[in-house]
């Protein structure tokens, strides 16, 4: 439980919760929601209605009140973070389910050289340290894409479908983010829009530009993947022509060895060769030579 002034940088509160001022912040761990003050008109957000609420963002905003949630996805070496919040009267509630509100203060308070105050200007903060270093998390997963590529390029797709069923899923995640971040952002535009004052609205506005291009950078990233499914693909394809072309070749140099034996497995006794004393070594001679010739005129050909 800590209350903060969101005016003079996010300054704590240390006598607890002041009972006649505004611009207050309060953090609070979801148990302390029932037993902790709260400011005037503040209540606990409550998700709507059939919403599983730890695994999307929402918005409701009635009657100058906003409640809502943001939820960031789960990325390689890091958990999925949930904040709750709730604003009423200039006064901000922000529900701390995984311990994650203390970093998120402390980067706010850091970037906040312009001065900005108020609920409206730390929310628009909030929303910006929380995709602050996505661009760099979004580069991270092309690399790997691009590692990934080489591999497919050198022949060493061992591991392939279980690697790439996992980017594919992070890309998923993200693109779920990127996707319910704008609709909270154009829901805080169009239906809230008088809460924000000129400063907070531009810096949205600057937020859901921001949001726009990381999400199309994550469809890039989605078309790369398929991409470089298509090229595993055709890497398949090629050693499986490859794998074909060697089993005709072979079976095309014994077949006519097939039909020899089968020629002189016949139970034929009046057949001239069986009586000659050079006909098992002229057979083997014959065997030799068609082979020797169907090698050498494959290699002519360069079918291996």
């Amino acid at each position: 439980m800590q209350y903060y002034s969101l005016a003079e940088g996010l300054r704590p509160l240390e006598e607890g919760l002041p009972t006649a001022e505004t611009g207050i912040l309060a953090v609070l761990a979801p148990e302390e929601l029932e037993t902790a003050p709260l400011p005037p008109h503040l209540h606990p957000p409550l998700p709507p209605a059939g919403l599983r609420e730890n695994q999307y963002c929402w918005l409701r905003v009635e009657q100058g009140e906003i409640a809502g949630q943001i939820r960031t996805p789960q990325r390689a070496g890091q958990p999925a973070h949930r904040l709750t919040f709730a604003w009423a009267q200039g006064n901000l509630l922000l529900v701390d389910h995984d311990r994650f509100a203390g970093e998120c203060l402390g980067r706010i308070a850091q970037m906040r050289p312009h001065g900005a105050d108020g609920a409206d200007n730390f929310l628009v903060d909030l929303l910006l340290v929380l995709t602050r270093d996505d661009l760099m998390d979004l580069q991270q997963l092309e690399t790997r894409l691009t590692n990934l590529e080489q591999a497919v390029l050198a022949d060493e797709t061992d591991k392939f479908i279980r690697q790439m069923s996992a980017l594919r899923k992070e890309l998923n995640r993200e693109n779920r983010f990127y996707a319910q971040l704008a609709d909270l952002a154009s829901s805080l535009q169009e239906d809230a829009a008088d809460l924000f004052d000129r400063r907070s609205a531009k810096r949205l506005g600057y937020f859901l530009r921001r949001v726009g291009n990381l999400r199309e950078e994550t469809q890039m990233l989605r078309e790369y993947a398929s991409q470089i499914s298509s090229e595993y693909q055709a890497q398949v394809d090629i050693t499986q022509n490859r794998v074909m072309k060697l089993l005709t070749i072979v079976t095309t140099i014994f077949l006519p060895l097939s039909l020899i034996a089968g020629w002189y497995g016949m139970n034929f006794t009046n057949m001239p060769e069986l009586h000659w004393a050079l006909g098992y070594p002229a057979v083997i001679f014959a065997a030799v030579l068609i082979v020797a010739g169907l090698i050498l005129y494959f290699r002519r050909k360069k079918w291996f």
